[in-house]
């Protein structure tokens, strides 16, 4: 009990000035420094330079010019076409038989010229029908020479009978025709003619057991052999002539007024130059020329038809081994030449913006024109008007073209002009 009196009659220690200054630093130093550090950053920003604001430079693009010139230009028509005969025939047999002999070219790609045997057929039966023909006309000949003989003792019996015939009675031109054997006469000539005429025609069947080639020609097909019984008016073999075959090429119907297509047989027609044959290597070329316009549209393009002729399309008159012979049914390319035109300025293709304009560097600036066009194909454009020859035409592309805008232009020597290069 003495010593909890003791305790609760112990005073509480009261802190004392120290301990107070210590507390009071805690809290103000660092107000101090926080207020110090606001101080510097104001003064720092305070007295810092200000900076000027300036339009930043405006950079011109690059493009590339070519300086363009007129000339004389020769179009060609660009066309794509099929390899057909010129000449392509049914040979058919004129007479019945079996085939005898037949040639070792008569195949499907033999060759042959005018007038060569291809198939004999059996002949005798042919032989035959000749001799007995031979005897009709020398019997017909005999009839007319007795006739002849008849004729002479007739004219002198009628002139007898004239003679003794009384004043009165007058004889008719019936009785004189009858009395001098006219029809008899008559009768006998034309035997004789038809017998010489049966045996014409005996001889030209006998030559017809022999077929031979109508003209310089390849075998398509053939559709006999050796041994084969033909009938009258049976196929035989499909022949094609050589010595031309043609293009049939589609045209666009607008390019119709670039070619020349002959209205008559002497006339002459646009000349062409056929590539085929690439094989990846370059394409071997020949030369043609446009003979025919066809009457009709071909049904899915819906363009016109032209033929392009073209000579000894195998080589077989020249033996020239170093182009490949073209071949039926081959697809090829074809550049008919068209009329030179006058005064134009040719351009890439690639040159023409939005149809019918292009882009000319004209003193640093971009300027847009429009052109008048007269030819156009894959790779270059032909203009008549709209460019001059003292023209820059920029031939590179714009992201965005708007007509009076900086540019830098670069010729085709790499150099470039001053002007726009850049401006502030």
């Amino acid at each position: 009990m003495e010593t909890m009196n003791e305790e609760t009659a112990t005073p509480s220690r009261r802190p004392g000035k120290k301990e107070k200054l210590k507390t009071l630093c805690e809290i103000v130093l660092p107000l101090l420094v926080v207020a110090a550090g606001i101080v510097a950053a104001s003064y720092v920003f305070s007295t810092a330079p200000e900076a000027q604001r300036k339009r930043p430079p405006e950079k011109a693009p690059l493009v590339l010019v070519k300086k363009v010139s007129k000339s004389d230009t020769k179009v060609f028509v660009p066309v794509m076409g099929t390899i057909v005969p010129a000449r392509q025939i049914a040979l058919r047999a004129q007479v019945s038989g079996t085939v005898e002999k037949i040639n070792p070219e008569f195949m499907t790609g033999g060759i042959f010229k005018t007038g060569d045997e291809m198939i004999v057929l059996d002949q005798e039966d042919y032989k035959l029908a000749v001799i007995q023909k031979e005897r009709q006309v020398a019997e017909a000949r005999y009839a007319l020479k007795l006739e002849m003989g008849s004729q002479d003792v007739a004219k002198r019996e009628w002139e007898l009978l004239k003679s003794l015939d009384s004043a009165d009675r007058k004889n008719s031109d019936g009785d004189a025709d009858l009395a001098l054997r006219k029809p008899h006469l008559e009768k006998a000539k034309a035997d004789l003619a038809a017998a010489k005429a049966e045996l014409d025609q005996a001889k030209l069947n006998l030559e017809r057991t022999t077929i031979r080639a109508p003209f310089n020609c390849i075998v398509l097909a053939k559709n006999v052999d050796l041994g084969s019984y033909i009938s009258n008016q049976q196929e035989i073999a499909a022949l094609a002539g050589t010595d031309e075959y043609r293009v049939q090429a589609a045209v666009p119907v607008d390019r119709l007024k670039w070619i020349s297509v002959p209205r008559d047989n002497g006339d002459s027609g646009s000349s062409a130059r056929v590539f085929y044959g690439t094989d990846g290597k370059l394409p071997a070329v020949r030369t043609g020329r446009v003979v025919r316009l066809l009457a009709d549209l071909e049904e899915e393009g819906r363009m016109a038809r032209v033929l392009i002729a073209i000579k000894d399309p195998l080589d077989l008159k020249t033996q020239e081994i170093s182009k490949p012979p073209l071949l039926i049914g081959e697809y090829v390319k074809a550049e008919i030449e068209g009329p030179e035109i006058e005064n134009v300025i040719a351009i890439p293709r690639s040159a023409l913006r939005d149809g019918g304009k292009v882009w000319i560097a004209d003193k640093g600036v971009l300027d847009i024109r429009p052109v008048e066009i007269v030819w156009r194909d894959a790779e270059s454009v032909l203009v008549k008007s709209g460019i001059d020859e003292t023209d820059h035409l920029i031939t590179s592309d714009l992201a965005a073209p708007v007509r009076g805008m900086k540019i830098v232009a670069e010729g085709e020597s790499g150099d470039s002009t001053a002007a726009g290069r850049s401006s502030r």
